[in-house]
């Protein structure tokens, strides 16, 4: 880098140095603090809530060749909301993508290990609120492109994260899958670190007036949003979602429709018939609400795409409603 035509020649930074720049950098970013709180790492088998040491091997393949899976779950009253469900899904996706579990090989051991360990992260952490993510790694160990030589890893981080109870509506954009790619079925169906495609349907969306971005296919079926499943209650009150076949089955999605058939259903209720089936964009300008779920407490209502008001373009009652069920199952439900 030259300035002013004199070449400045980089600096080689012993460790204490490299700290305090590392402290300095993150602070331009994070002014008030860093927003993870705890970190667990297995490859020191120890818990850190020390920003500056909250890092990766450069060699972890979760960063060479993308090789790695992750999931999430929610601290909610100092308790670990649905953590069994989002375990499911990691270990279906840690197979899927031929990871090596971190702890043995038995998947009842790594359960168990992975619990406590979810548990005293968030402990460490302070919170009694906040987000949990946990990253599945084919680990650090050299920069080939299989996992041969590496030694699995697995992080847990806790972070605050705002959430409210309220129903805050979007604008949304349909994005085609000419424009930008759907995820291929066994990228789509694990939950994979590679979300660059997520990415970018997300920047379309929002260059647009959107935020998540509703990706379509060539025959206008709905497919997902880039971290969301999208829904919609029809004129009719049937409440339809696309099924779960090329997309992420959403753990939100599914308590969403469990708490509509408990609370919401019924010939004198605000849900006639809950359906998962293929959705055509046209069915989703047409509907009374549109809502985009994820990240377990997400609820968010959709109340004009491209442009267009949706329903009476105000929040509907489906969309407050189904909040409130879950976020009252989150913070006062039984514990799964």
């Amino acid at each position: 880098m030259s300035n002013g035509g004199v070449k400045r020649k980089l600096e080689i930074l012993d460790r204490d140095a490299f700290l305090e720049k590392s402290k300095a950098a993150r602070l331009r970013r994070n002014p008030k603090g860093h927003f993870i709180k705890a970190m667990y790492n297995s490859l020191v088998d120890a818990i850190i809530t020390d920003p500056e040491l909250m890092v990766l091997p450069l060699d972890d393949h979760a960063i060479v060749r993308g090789h790695a899976v992750f999931d999430t779950c929610t601290l909610a009253s100092g308790c670990v909301y649905r953590l069994g469900v989002h375990l499911d899904r990691l270990f279906k996706s840690a197979n899927l993508a031929r990871l090596k579990l971190p702890f043995g090989d038995s998947e009842e051991e790594n359960r168990r290990r992975i619990t406590d360990i979810v548990c005293e992260t968030c402990v460490a952490s302070g919170l009694r609120n906040g987000g949990v993510r946990f990253f599945l790694t084919a680990g650090p160990g050299n920069f080939g492109y299989t996992s041969a030589g590496c030694e699995p890893a697995f992080y847990v981080t806790v972070l605050a994260s705002e959430k409210s109870i309220e129903a805050k509506a979007t604008s949304e954009s349909l994005v085609p899958a000419t424009e930008v790619p759907m995820k291929p079925t066994l990228l789509a169906t694990l939950k994979s670190n590679n979300y660059l495609l997520n990415c970018m349907l997300a920047m379309t969306a929002q260059d647009r007036g959107g935020n998540f971005g509703i990706n379509y296919r060539d025959d206008g079926s709905i497919s997902e949003g880039c971290v969301a499943n999208c829904c919609i209650v029809t004129k009719e009150k049937v409440f339809i979602t696309p099924p779960f076949d090329g997309i992420l089955a959403g753990t939100t999605m599914q308590k969403a429709m469990q708490l509509i058939k408990e609370h919401m259903q019924g010939e004198d209720k605000e849900i006639k018939e809950v359906r998962q089936e293929k959705m055509h964009k046209d069915q989703v300008f047409n509907a009374l609400e549109v809502m985009m779920t994820g990240g377990d407490l997400g609820v968010v209502p959709v109340t004009c795409i491209d442009g267009k008001s949706i329903g009476d373009g105000e929040v509907g009652p489906v969309a407050k409603k189904l909040k409130e069920l879950i976020w009252k199952d989150a913070f006062e439900g039984d514990k799964e």
